[in-house]
């Protein structure tokens, strides 16, 4: 008897766990994963444990081609766009992406027409200003059609990418790709893949600073997962604010 039922106690769990990680998505989604699932099996994963995944937001529901966007093209019956730019990111996150284009991080990529990195293609070469300027600051992305790209614009994950659509920036060089965390946009090592080193050390200041000793003493304590950035309603404290326009104080309301 117990060992009976200790099999439907395996039997319910299994089931229940996959039913949570099988969520309902599009025919075309389901297409989608019907190949990447052995082609890029890490996407996938990433996808599956993502809060895109438990509201059935699916590959398609992202890759689905704007009218007018040129770097997208047929794919097994489907027209898909290579890059997710911020304008498919609105369909869904339209005040999000408002509050970004507002930001200075919208503009990073002013700074490659700038002497500074002038001096750096001059001085380090293409090579290294496109791994290390570009990168960071983006650049215009140029589409050269059937699926790719000029490779001396890509890849590119610069948060002020100028994307072949004409908008600018890339949701994923915070929240990364296929995982969309709001947690790991919220962490500062997270903005230590660019404001870092000699010329940008904002990280390593935030690092020794009283607010870097406290974020770090306390993580176990937030919920990095919160939709919610007011205090005491989801986290003790935000150590960067994401998509804010630097010019105004922001308001609790606001997204990050």
């Amino acid at each position: 008897m117990r060992s009976c039922f200790f099999c439907v106690w395996v039997v319910l769990f299994c089931a229940s766990g996959s039913s949570q990680s099988i969520p309902e998505i599009s025919k075309e989604g389901q297409q989608c994963l019907e190949c990447h699932n052995s082609s890029t099996p890490g996407a996938v994963e990433q996808w599956r444990g993502s809060a895109h995944a438990r509201a059935s937001v699916d590959c398609y529901s992202c890759h689905k081609a704007n009218p007018g966007d040129p770097a997208t093209f047929d794919h097994y019956g489907l027209k898909i766009a290579v890059i997710v730019t911020p304008y498919y990111c609105a369909r869904c996150h339209k005040s999000e992406v408002d509050q970004f284009e507002k930001s200075r991080h919208a503009d990073a990529a002013h700074f490659i027409g700038s002497l500074d990195n002038v001096l750096g293609e001059v001085v380090e070469g293409g090579p290294a200003a496109m791994n290390g300027c570009r990168q960071c600051h983006g650049g215009e992305v140029k589409y050269s059609g059937d699926g790719k790209f000029d490779f001396s614009t890509w890849p590119n994950s610069g948060i002020g990418r100028i994307n072949p659509d004409g908008s600018k920036g890339s949701c994923a060089a915070c929240h990364g790709r296929h995982s969309f965390s709001s947690a790991l946009a919220r962490q500062p090592e997270n903005c230590g893949k660019c404001h870092l080193g000699p010329d940008h050390p904002q990280a390593e200041i935030y690092a020794e600073s009283k607010h870097g000793i406290q974020f770090r003493a306390n993580i176990a304590k937030m919920n990095l997962d919160s939709k919610s950035w007011v205090r005491r309603q989801g986290l003790l404290r935000r150590p960067y604010l994401r998509h804010l326009p630097h010019e105004r104080h922001p308001r609790p309301e606001d997204h990050p």
